[in-house]
This record gives structure tokens, C-alpha cells and sequence, in this order.
């Protein structure tokens, strides 16, 4: 049999999986799935932990094995230092080298906190549940003002160029958080601040949704630095090129991003960091590695709903090859929702950003019901959800 493994456990290593036991019967392919996880910390809804509702970070651990166990999977909890890609070997840190003949790579892109001098996990986050839960927590005792700040993104040679990781959910606990302190009387004397490289809010949507999104953050009177360069942080307050200090008695970052070190170190990568990708998500050079998520250089910016798309293009790429079929290229867009607070959301549909015409946008309380409803749906089907994209 093929013998397939999966490293992530995430969007894009979820909807690999998911796939994998659609598309195959048990016959043709053994599966194992690596992850230092067995639960799944679902991010997209960290948004919500971080503006003032810490409790909820653990309503978001949403337990994966068991799908993969009942799909026929193993699961190997562990973490994966090196691939070897001439020996199709997988070096983990605690188990014997794993032997594979299709490996999926959705490890996801690693954060570079030290990129920014003084800059640490300990100012604040939202990017994982611990940070998340600090910062909801730190809220009640703040006083003064809060500056969202997002990081730079560190890459080269990708078919879009971005200055900003991802300041979409910079802009959505911005927003959530003026919601929060609305509701409890305190937003008139805390200022928000959202700090980011990008020219402009939501760089990674289209220009109906910019439009919106820079409408939005004048009306509730959320100040917006663009084009900023984060010269060095400190506990209170953050230096911005050229002399320019923003007092912060309270700090959520998105960190900047600098591909992954597991490629770096298998030599998979670009030399930035991102494994470089044809049109099927087959790498370059290794036509048995697959890169599905954060850790493709094809389609920034990394949202879940592109890893899920790119997971698909992946799986039905080896089947086709398998069985002597013609598969169907990666064609990326953006699908994404952004809480807005107040039961508002604003939905983006765009292949602005790839080339394209597509520019679709709704703003309202049906796209937040949407969102919310999308994110339960995910947690009860542990991912594999009765329809994917």
C-alpha cells in the first residue's frame, strides 16, 4: 500500500486528512498524521477570548484523533524536526525516522517575535490560546490606551506581495474590543490604536472591503498608523521609524512571520523560509511532497479557508496521479469573515489580490450569524465538515 503521512493538524492538515479517507479506499493507502496536539486550538474564534471573554479558550480545543482514529488513521503525537526527501524519511523529535512515499506538509509558518527589538509573547496576542486568555484577562485591568499591533511578513518570491503577517484579525479584535468596552462604559477613555506595514486596513481583501473597513475604523474613532515600521517595543509603549513613540498601557500583537524552520531545515524551502509549490501543490523539486497552508509561498495571505482549498487540490492531485486521472489546479481566492461587534460582520469574497475581477462584499449582522454558525459547525464535526470547499 502507499504509505501517506500528514504533518499538521490544523486547517490544512484536517482537511488533508479529511480527503484522504474520501478519496481513497482503506485497500490503497495507510495514513498517519503527526502533531504535537491531539486537541486542535480552532483560532479564528480567539478573536472573541482575547476582547474580554477569557473563559472562552477552552470551549475551542476541539479533539481531532478521534476522527482520524475512525477514518482508519494513526496518529503519531509528536513533533517533526527534519525531512529527508531523498530517503523519504521524516525525523521526529521523541520517535524512530518515519518512512513515507506522499508526504503532506501543513506544519504552518513560525512566528519571529525576535524580528522586532523588545518584542515578545509577553505583550500580548491572539494568535494562540494562552496569549489570547492572558490579554482578556489583562483587560480588566486596563486603564489607558491599547495598540493592536501587527508584524511584518518576511518572504520572497510569492505570486502576491504583502507587507503585513495578516492584520485581519488585528483589525477584528480592534473592533470587538471597541464593542466590549462600549458595552461596559470604558471605551471613552481607553483609545485603540492598530498599528501595521500595510498601506491599507484588510491588505489582504479586496478594495470594497478596505473601503469598509477604513469607513468603520474612523466611525468608531480606532486610529489606524499604516505604512508603520516597529523599530523597538518596550513594556509600555512602542518606537516607531522615524521617532515616534505610542504610549501602550495594554498591547495585542500579530508577530511577524518568517516561514517555517522545519522547511529550512530539510531544505524544502525557498530560502525564506515558504516551500515553493506548482499549480497542485506538489513542490517544486519533490513531486511526493505536498505543502498545504501557511507553510505554501502560492497563496498568501493564510487564511483557513485557503488551506482548506489547497488541502483539497493536493489530495485529489495524488488520486488523480494513482489512477491515471487529470486533476484540477490550485486557484486561490479570499473567503473570509470579519466580527465587527455590535452583531455585525463584514463577508469578503475576492480574487482581487490573485489577479482577478471578483470583488464581492456584504456588511451586516447576517454575515457575524454566518461566521458564528460556520465556527460551531467546525467544532461539532471536528472539522470534517458535511460539505468543504
Amino acid at each position: 500500500m502507499h504509505n501517506v503521512v500528514v504533518l499538521g493538524s490544523r486547517f490544512g492538515g484536517s482537511a488533508t486528512a479529511y480527503w484522504l479517507s474520501k478519496l481513497f479506499e482503506r485497500r490503497e493507502i495507510t495514513v498517519t498524521i503527526v502533531d504535537q496536539w491531539t486537541l486542535m486550538t480552532y483560532r479564528p474564534a480567539l478573536v472573541r477570548v482575547a476582547a474580554g471573554h477569557p473563559a472562552q479558550a477552552d470551549n475551542w480545543h476541539i479533539p481531532m484523533v478521534r476522527r482520524y482514529q475512525r477514518a482508519g488513521f494513526r496518529f503519531i503525537r509528536d513533533t517533526a524536526y527534519q525531512i529527508d526527501p531523498r530517503a523519504q524519511k521524516i525525523h521526529l523529535a521523541t520517535h524512530p525516522p518515519l518512512p513515507y512515499d506522499t508526504v503532506f506538509v501543513a506544519t504552518g509558518a513560525d512566528p519571529a517575535w525576535e524580528a522586532i527589538d523588545g518584542l515578545g509573547p509577553h505583550h500580548g496576542g491572539v494568535c494562540e490560546d494562552y496569549l489570547a486568555r492572558q490579554t482578556a484577562y489583562a483587560l480588566s485591568k486596563t486603564a489607558g490606551p491599547i495598540v493592536v499591533g501587527v508584524g511584518p511578513l518576511y518572504y520572497s518570491g510569492s505570486p502576491v506581495r504583502l507587507r503585513a503577517s495578516l492584520d485581519v484579525p488585528a483589525l477584528e479584535v480592534a473592533f470587538l474590543l471597541d464593542a466590549w468596552l462600549s458595552k461596559h462604559r470604558r471605551r471613552q477613555d481607553i483609545p485603540i490604536t492598530v498599528i501595521t506595514p500595510a498601506c491599507v486596513p484588510g491588505e489582504s481583501l479586496g478594495p470594497k472591503s478596505q473601503a469598509i473597513l477604513t469607513r468603520e475604523l474612523e466611525r468608531r474613532q480606532i486610529q489606524l498608523i499604516a505604512e508603520s515600521k516597529v523599530e523597538q517595543v518596550g513594556d509600555s509603549h512602542i518606537t516607531l521609524y522615524p521617532q515616534r513613540v505610542i504610549k501602550a498601557d495594554q498591547m495585542i500583537w500579530i508577530p511577524p512571520y518568517h516561514g517555517s524552520q522545519l522547511a529550512r531545515r530539510s531544505g524544502l524551502d525557498d530560502g525564506w523560509g515558504w516551500i515553493p509549490t506548482d499549480k497542485y501543490c506538489r513542490h517544486e523539486k519533490w513531486s511526493n511532497v505536498y505543502a498545504v497552508g501557511d507553510i505554501n509561498r502560492s497563496a498568501l495571505p493564510k487564511l483557513g479557508h485557503i488551506a482548506m482549498l489547497q488541502a483539497k487540490v493536493a489530495v485529489h492531485a495524488l488520486w488523480a496521479a494513482m489512477h491515471h486521472k487529470s486533476a484540477q489546479p490550485f486557484t486561490p481566492f479570499v473567503l473570509h469573515v470579519i466580527w465587527t461587534g455590535h452583531g455585525r460582520g463584514l463577508f469578503t469574497l475576492s480574487d482581487i489580490l490573485y489577479g482577478g475581477k471578483r470583488d464581492w462584499v456584504y456588511f451586516g449582522a447576517p454575515a457575524s450569524l454566518a461566521k458564528t454558525a460556520f465556527n460551531a459547525s467546525y467544532r461539532f464535526f471536528s472539522g470534517w465538515m458535511p460539505i468543504m470547499p
